[in-house]
């Protein structure tokens, strides 16, 4: 089973690949996850900032679940509307860009 710091270490390796279209964004997404495999993650796609690290800041876009229910989102097993439907993931700030970012992790 994949981990949080796995699938994380892949958003960064996708964000470095394709930094001129992730950095047209120009936002800041928290993760914050709980559980044995959790933490604060932040996921920066602002072009001077690029990146993914593990720490507390503000962003436009948080997102709140368990690390068990984050890691079925990215790994397929949980389809994200049903999973912010359903109350497993929250969802707080610029929904917009939300919706981006998933499409863009979805290429």
């Amino acid at each position: 089973m994949a981990t949080t710091r796995e699938i994380f270490e892949k958003v960064e390796r996708k964000i470095k690949e394709r930094s001129d279209e992730f950095s047209q964004l120009r936002a800041v997404y928290k993760f914050e996850l709980n559980g044995p495999d959790g933490g604060t993650w932040i996921v920066d796609l602002r072009e001077e900032t690029l990146g993914v690290r593990q720490t507390e800041e503000d962003a436009q876009c948080t997102f709140k679940s368990s690390d068990v229910h984050f890691v079925d989102v990215f790994t397929g097993k949980l389809r994200p509307e049903s999973a912010l439907l359903t109350g497993k993931i929250k969802m707080f700030g610029d929904i917009g860009l939300a919706m981006k970012l998933g499409q863009l992790l979805r290429k």
